[in-house]
Parts: structure tokens; C-alpha cells; sequence
């Protein structure tokens, strides 16, 4: 069945209303009407099955027929910071990491990104974000839709208190630790910071800032990846040694 998304303050006893982007999807592009069953998840983490009762212009309604909270979501919270990236690069990221378990996204700026963005520029294109992971997370069968940020500054990311958190910053010059080692020495990690770099990679001074602050620099491989690349396959490889992947 088709899912969409719905606030819980639009859900109440069992009945429900549609309206806005998910209504137009439902209406327009699906072109779903009244005895139709669909799928409708929430921002609590619940799902329901439900069955359209009237579509309208504005507004659709919907009888809840039942209500679960599936087990869908990693037992580990992952954030995963990526320096800014040219063109649709974090489009793709963003789906990916969606589809990845991912829990909240940070685009940050530093030494050698390229797009020099301001906050008006960078609010529009997280918009865009969004509904690219919302898309995501209905595809995928998720009921949380992670978090994307405004754009931090590199210091900011790096100075940020993380509490309780394995904070990792893969960078390709990393020659002495690898995710496998750094597992033999923590084998548990309940929420872990996951920190690519721009196309350009990371400064040797932003490294040892990190460093300092108590990250734990990680190789990549013996390959150079593209940043989209190391970032889904870090955060994949962070699902396999702590999260659900087996």
C-alpha cells in the first residue's frame, strides 16, 4: 500500500485528515480515492493502516483501521556531517542516508568547500532536503524522518559537546586506524558521529582540531572515494559493526 506522512496533531481517535503535499500526492499523482487503503505513519513513530472515507480539494479524510509501532529503526542513532558538496551530490546523500537508518544529517562548511553558500541559499536547498527524505522514508518503509540541519562551521561541529557519543572522522590520509580496530577496542556505541569531508577532503590542522577534541580519525581504504561515496558507505559500514546490519 501507498504510505504517507502525517502529523499525530491530525490524527485523533481513529479518524484522520490528509491535506497539503501528502493530499496533492494522494489526489494527483497516485489518484487514490474514497474505499482505497493506505499506509500513514506518523511523527511519533507509529504506523497505521487506513482507508480513505472522502478526498476534497483541501483536505482528505481517513478512518484509522489499525495501529502498530513497527521495529524498523537502527538501535544505533547515527548523525552523519558532511562538508558541503557541489550540485545534486547531497541530494544523494541525503536519500541514501535516509534509507540507511540515518538519524539527523549536518551540512557544514569548511576549509575547502566549494560552495560558498549563505543561510538563505542553504534554507532553500534544505527544503529540498527534506522532501527528498521524506520521499526516502516512505520508500523505505521507515517511521522516523531524520533531522536536517541549518549549515554549521566546521569549528562549531567539531567544539560541539557530544555527549556519550563515538565521534569519527573518516579522512583518506588516516593510515594507522581502522573501523575494525577502533571496534575491537569500543564493540558497543549507541550513538556514533559520522564526519565526511568536502570533495576537497580535510586541511591537516582541521584533523588534529578533531583530534584534540576527541575524535577518532578512521581510513578509508586504500582508494580514493568521492565524498558522496565515503559518506554512504561509512555510514553502511557504521550499520554493520554497530547497527542492524548482519
Amino acid at each position: 500500500m501507498a504510505r504517507f506522512f502525517l502529523s499525530r496533531e491530525n490524527i485523533r481517535d481513529k479518524q484522520a485528515l490528509i491535506d497539503g503535499q501528502e493530499l496533492t500526492h494522494l489526489r494527483k499523482v497516485l489518484r487514490l480515492a474514497p474505499g482505497d487503503r493506505i499506509t500513514v505513519f506518523d511523527d511519533t513513530g507509529w504506523e497505521h493502516e487506513a482507508v480513505i472515507r472522502a478526498v476534497g480539494a483541501e483536505q482528505g479524510e481517513l478512518e484509522i483501521l489499525q495501529s502498530y509501532q513497527p521495529d524498523r529503526e537502527s538501535p544505533v542513532r547515527i548523525t552523519l556531517a558532511v562538508g558541503l558538496l557541489r550540485g545534486e551530490k547531497m541530494d544523494f546523500i541525503v536519500e541514501k542516508a535516509t534509507e540507511l537508518g540515518v538519524q539527523s544529517i549536518i551540512p557544514f562548511a569548511s576549509s575547502y568547500s566549494v560552495p560558498q553558500l549563505d543561510e538563505r541559499k542553504v534554507a532553500k536547498r534544505a527544503e529540498r532536503w527534506q522532501k527528498i527524505a521524506l520521499s526516502a522514508t516512505k520508500q523505505c518503509g521507515r517511521t522516523q524522518m531524520p533531522e536536517i540541519s541549518r549549515l554549521w562551521d566546521y569549528r562549531k561541529l567539531i567544539y560541539e559537546s557530544w555527549p556519550q557519543t563515538l565521534k569519527l572522522l573518516f579522512w583518506e590520509k588516516e593510515k594507522q586506524q581502522t573501523l575494525h580496530q577502533l571496534h575491537g577496542r569500543q564493540p558497543e556505541a549507541n550513538t556514533v558521529l559520522v564526519v565526511i569531508g568536502p570533495e576537497g577532503g580535510f586541511t591537516a590542522e582541521e584533523v588534529q582540531l578533531a583530534q584534540r577534541q576527541g575524535f577518532e580519525p578512521v581510513e578509508m581504504g586504500r582508494r580514493i572515494l568521492r565524498a558522496e561515496t565515503a559518506a554512504v558507505a561509512a555510514t553502511a559500514l557504521v550499520q554493520f559493526v554497530w547497527g542492524d546490519f548482519r
